[in-house]
């Protein structure tokens, strides 16, 4: 992998100072992983709440419905990686390859009383987590924007920080899980992203965030995001190994309940002049619940914002590949949402 292919330097993909002057400012990083040959995923999601405190959630997922889920906090320090009590995840060569650590405790629970409630206080067990992502890809996405006359419309899209970082990057997972007194060595395909400006998601109504690995090397990504009053923010690549092949004309699944459904669903884009398809199946769901800023595991009926995080498998050109599906759905974030369900209701 050529290091002239990466599309954003060195030092976006470090740790940022704190501007004085932005009140929404954030910086966060997701890390998500599966390991076909023991059906176990990990997930890690950190998030800045109100310029001061690190949120981290940690999530393994079992290949018997079960998950073990943990939110830590911890305040931010200036010039220091992002680190709670329990959870550490910080770059080991920037654009190369980055580290997370979970040294603690997480409950265990059945996926779907995620979808039911939010997590509760309860018993707990051991936990840890040693994993190391290498991009299996150059960075994708775009630097620190500092000048307002090099923004395009779509940057300026609180939702998921375009006015600052957005760093996307597939990746190999390698390490240990190790959970109930066994130790789990993990071999992964996996994703990350990394990003910092300003964020706030009081007005996302449709995401989806997904990645595949192929046996072949065929690597796809794709990221739509749909926020009341801003344009359509969209990023995207296939990669075969040489070049970022640029796809147009997304079509994403949509979520449509509380623990991940459907579970069956296609994306669908243009690349090279071909449409293609590519089936998937949710191997794992971790329900979400949305805040202006940070989440906390768990939903319930009725919530305002919902997301779910899962390993998925994928089939591509007759092809079963391995990746990552995150959805979030937000009742009544767009007016023609709102009548359109009125419409259904009176029929």
């Amino acid at each position: 992998m050529s290091l002239s292919s990466h599309q954003v330097a060195v030092h976006d993909d470090e740790f940022h100072k704190m501007p004085d002057n932005s009140p929404f400012w954030s910086e966060s990083a997701q890390f998500t992983c599966y390991d076909p040959a023991s059906g176990i995923a990990a997930y890690s999601h950190w998030g800045l709440l109100g310029r001061e405190i690190w949120e981290a959630i940690v999530a393994v997922y079992l290949p018997n419905g079960e998950i073990i889920v943990s939110r830590t906090f911890a305040p931010r320090v200036e010039g220091q990686p992002m680190r709670t009590g329990e959870a550490e995840i910080l770059p080991i060569v920037p654009r190369e390859s980055w580290r997370l650590r979970y040294d603690g405790v997480g409950r265990r629970l059945l996926m779907g009383e995620l979808g039911q409630m939010p997590l509760t206080d309860g018993p707990t067990e051991r936990l840890k987590l040693d994993l190391v992502a290498t991009g299996t890809t150059p960075t994708f996405g775009k630097g620190m924007r500092l000048k307002p006359e090099e923004m395009e419309a779509q940057d300026n899209n609180l939702a998921v920080s375009g006015s600052g970082l957005h760093i996307e990057q597939s990746t190999r997972v390698a390490g240990t899980v190790e959970f109930h007194g066994e130790v789990i060595q993990f071999d992964a395909v996996g994703h990350r992203d990394h990003s910092c400006g300003p964020r706030h998601n009081s007005h996302m109504w449709r995401e989806s965030w997904v990645n595949g690995t192929f046996p072949d090397g065929s690597i796809f990504h794709c990221v739509q995001v749909f926020v009341t009053g801003r344009p359509l923010y969209f990023m995207g690549y296939v990669w075969r190994g040489e070049e970022f092949l640029p796809i147009t004309d997304y079509s994403g699944p949509l979520l449509t309940g509380t623990c991940g459904e459907p579970h069956d669903f296609t994306v669908e884009f243009t690349c090279e002049g071909q449409r293609h398809r590519i089936d998937g199946e949710l191997l794992g769901a971790l329900p979400l619940t949305l805040m202006p800023q940070g989440m906390y595991p768990g939903t319930k009926e009725g919530e305002i914002d919902l997301a779910c995080e899962g390993p998925a498998r994928w089939t591509w050109n007759g092809q079963v590949g391995h990746g990552w599906i995150e959805r979030v759905f937000t009742r009544g974030g767009w007016p023609q949402i709102r009548a359109a369900d009125a419409a259904r209701q009176a029929r």
